[in-house]
């Protein structure tokens, strides 16, 4: 997004200052997406969507059984690859793949909905990331302190090299956001997962139209 302010103007010949606040904030998560891939294969494509589909059900079974909302149970859509020998140019086999996401709002029940999902067939990767259920108040705060930290770099500079500045900036740009969040996955052997720090960072470039002392 982009801002301009058109209250102070200054000669044409006139030049000006840019500069770009930053402002990270680490919050401690307070959410978990667990992330399901459900993999079957035969040689029999109705046979490999019944295998997915038995282990399916029986996922979603356990996870109502342990108290997991179906509002906070994803499924996407099933995909089917065609399995060849190359050499022989044959059909092997077909593997059907669904995946399913589970939210956590208790990140106590993490580690106990982990192995939930693996001692029901989950035979494929696990991916659960750690993130925040209200971001955009973060980062909010984090956009904030960056304005600030613009402010101030540009008061620094002006008085380093004897420049007069209007403080209200001609032009304000706001950087993409980013949000990092906190990732593991079963191929680095999941034990004891443990909530991490999700870091937010803010950054804005302003513009501060400047004459000489």
């Amino acid at each position: 997004m982009q801002y301009k302010n058109s209250l102070f103007n200054m000669p044409s010949d006139k030049g000006s200052l840019t500069v770009r606040g930053v402002s990270s904030l680490n919050i401690e998560s307070d959410m978990a997406k667990i992330n399901v891939r459900i993999s079957s294969q035969d040689k029999s494509l109705e046979i490999a969507k019944d295998k997915n589909s038995e282990i399916l059900n029986r996922l979603l079974y356990s996870l109502s059984d342990y108290g997991v909302s179906e509002d906070d149970i994803f499924s996407k859509d099933i995909s089917a690859t065609q399995n060849y020998d190359y050499e022989k140019n044959t059909l092997i086999s077909y593997t059907v793949t669904q995946l399913i996401t589970i939210i956590v709002h208790d990140l106590s029940k993490v580690n106990d909905i982990y192995s939930l999902v693996v001692e029901n067939g989950a035979n494929d990767e696990i991916y659960i990331d750690f993130s925040l259920s209200n971001p955009n108040e973060y980062y909010n705060k984090a956009l904030k302190k960056a304005t600030q930290d613009a402010k101030d770099k540009a008061s620094i500079l002006a008085k380093s090299f004897s420049l007069n500045y209007n403080p209200i900036p001609c032009k304000v740009t706001e950087i993409s956001s980013q949000l990092n969040n906190i990732n593991y996955s079963s191929k680095s052997s999941i034990t004891n997962v443990v909530p991490g720090i999700v870091k937010i960072t803010a950054q804005v470039d302003a513009s501060f139209l400047t004459y000489c002392m």
